[in-house]
C-alpha cells in the first residue's frame, strides 16, 4: 500500500514538471505578437495629432495616382475621396494630351463631379495628381478651386513617368497661401516599384 502511494506522489510530481517546461517560447510568441500588433497599430496612427482627422484626395487618370493613395490610406488609415471628372479624358495618350493643351491654351478647367464632403471635419489632407506638363492635373486644380482648405496641412503627392515635382509644389505655395504645405513625395516610373517603402520614409519625415 505504502509503495502505492509513493509511487502516485512520484507520478504526480513528474507530470507537474513536464506541464511547467511544455513549450517554453510560447509566452514570448504572445508577447512578441502582441509587440508587432502595437507597431502596426502605431505605424498606422503616426501617433501624432494632425493625422486624427485626415482624408486622401486624389485625381488618377491611369491608376498609378490610385495606387499610391491606396497605400498612403494602408500606413495612415486616412478616408479617401477620388476627383472625377464629367466628362472622362481620352483613352489614347497622345488625345489626352491634346485635349489638355487645349485645355490649358483656353484657360479652361474640367467640370467635376460635386460631392458633399465636409472638410471642417478634416485637419489634414492628402493631395495627389499626377504632373501634367509640369504642373497638378487640371482636375485637381479645379478641385482646389472649389474647395477652401485654409488651416489645413496639406500633403501633396505626384506621379509622373520621370518629371520634378518641384513646380507643382511651387504652384501649391502659391496658391494655398493659408495652408500649410508639408513636404511633397514624388513616384516616378522608376521608382513606383518601391511606393511602399517610399510613402513610409516620407510620413516619417513629416
Amino acid at each position: 500500500m505504502k509503495k502505492m502511494i509513493w509511487l502516485f506522489f512520484i507520478l504526480l510530481f513528474l507530470g507537474a514538471c513536464g506541464t511547467s517546461n511544455s513549450n517554453p517560447d510560447e509566452s514570448n510568441d504572445i508577447s512578441s505578437d502582441s509587440q508587432a500588433s502595437k507597431a502596426s497599430e502605431s505605424k498606422k496612427s503616426r501617433g501624432d495629432g494632425d493625422m486624427e482627422k485626415t482624408i486622401i484626395v486624389y485625381y488618377s487618370l491611369t491608376e498609378n495616382t490610385k495606387a499610391v493613395a491606396e497605400e498612403i490610406q494602408k500606413q495612415v488609415a486616412g478616408e479617401m475621396l477620388r476627383i472625377e471628372t464629367l466628362e472622362p479624358y481620352p483613352i489614347v495618350y497622345e488625345d489626352v494630351l491634346d485635349r489638355v493643351q487645349a485645355q490649358r491654351d483656353a484657360d479652361e478647367l474640367p467640370e467635376i463631379s460635386k460631392q458633399a464632403v465636409d472638410f471642417s471635419n478634416y485637419d489634414t489632407i492628402f493631395l495627389g495628381t499626377p504632373i501634367w506638363f509640369g504642373e497638378p492635373a487640371l482636375p485637381v486644380k479645379k478641385w482646389l478651386d472649389e474647395n477652401d482648405l485654409t488651416d489645413k496641412n496639406v500633403y501633396p503627392f505626384f506621379t509622373s513617368g520621370s518629371s520634378s515635382i518641384n513646380e507643382s509644389m511651387a504652384w501649391y505655395r502659391s496658391l494655398l497661401t493659408h495652408s500649410t504645405i508639408k513636404e511633397g513625395l514624388g513616384i516616378t516610373s522608376s521608382n513606383k516599384n518601391k511606393t511602399s517603402k517610399l510613402v513610409e520614409e516620407w510620413l516619417d519625415t513629416k
